[in-house]
């Protein structure tokens, strides 16, 4: 019966993973959408506002403030996430989502090969950075503001798991997830309201939204089952399909198209994220960044998949 249960959960993780993919890059593909309707500031608001929302009411005490001695690497954690998600969303709007998520990867690939020696790494470095240099190419039809804005996102990323790793030692994980987005959600509101906010008056928008927090924010939940199942270097490579599942949900939701050149560079980042993760055993981050707080904080244990 042991065997049976743990082959079930060894087989459902994995599934999971690919699933909270699907969810939270349908999340950032309807976003999209969400962005031509009401700008960048107020769909990221509605994301963040109403995914803090949800941890609130799924965990209220999530919401206590860590001892005044361990505050600042919170704030300073919101900072960066913050910057992140604004320059995510700002890239999403001028290049296809595959592509985004892929230059994304560069941001917790340096943090995972950083200091190493060993010349495997850097094979995986050399390997993204030419998927990079084909997306920025001439044959590539990602502007320079969307390619731009992709790599300010990278560097945060990189910056959010370097702050996280010495944050959960001293406080809940989902408790840093949710004042991350609730620090967030009040840095973004005072540009809403000088932006103006354009929803209030249009009930499609605001129920497509919802639906983009929704979507977002259902991950964070997922990942405090998936995460205490899988090995950190497993993890770390189911994680890495993250670019393809963002290209085809690009694809499906809002009909973006990638050239071959497009394919072939983000597959060679995804094969460095993947050979860098599975060599390093660090996770690269790229379920949402919310949620790395969540995965720095928990042990994986010897003997998962």
């Amino acid at each position: 019966m042991k065997r049976a249960e743990g082959f079930r959960s060894s087989f459902t993780a994995p599934l999971l993973v690919v699933a909270v993919a699907f969810s939270f890059q349908s999340g950032s593909a309807l976003a999209t959408r969400l962005i031509a309707s009401v700008g960048i500031v107020e769909a990221l608001w509605f994301r963040t506002a109403f995914a803090a929302a949800i941890l609130i009411l799924v965990r209220p005490r999530s919401l206590r403030l860590p001892t005044s001695g361990h505050r600042l690497p919170v704030v300073l954690l919101t900072l960066s996430l913050f910057a992140m998600n604004l320059s995510f969303y700002g890239a999403i709007s001028n290049a296809p989502l595959g592509v985004v998520v892929a230059v994304e990867f560069l941001g917790p690939l340096a943090v995972a090969v950083l200091g190493s020696r060993r010349p495997l790494d850097f094979v995986w470095v050399v390997l993204a950075a030419a998927g990079v240099v084909l997306l920025a190419g001439p044959t590539s039809s990602v502007s320079a503001l969307g390619l731009g804005l992709s790599l300010v996102a990278a560097c945060c990323w990189g910056t959010f798991i370097s702050l996280a790793k010495r944050a959960v030692t001293h406080a809940e994980p989902l408790s840093i997830t949710t004042l991350m987005l609730v620090g967030s959600a009040m840095l973004l509101t005072p540009l809403l309201a000088v932006s103006g906010p354009r929803s209030l008056d249009q009930p499609s928008v605001l129920a497509l939204g919802v639906t983009v927090a929704l979507l977002s924010a259902l991950p964070y939940l997922v990942e405090l089952f998936i995460i205490r199942r899988l090995r950190a270097s497993t993890y770390g490579v189911l994680l890495s399909l993250e670019p393809a599942v963002a290209a085809v949900t690009g694809f499906v939701i809002a009909s973006q198209r990638l050239s071959s050149f497009e394919i072939v560079a983000i597959v060679a980042v995804m094969i460095a994220a993947a050979g860098a993760s599975w060599t390093s055993g660090e996770v690269p981050a790229e379920v949402p960044p919310e949620v790395l707080a969540d995965v720095l904080g928990e042990e994986h244990p010897d003997g998962g998949t």
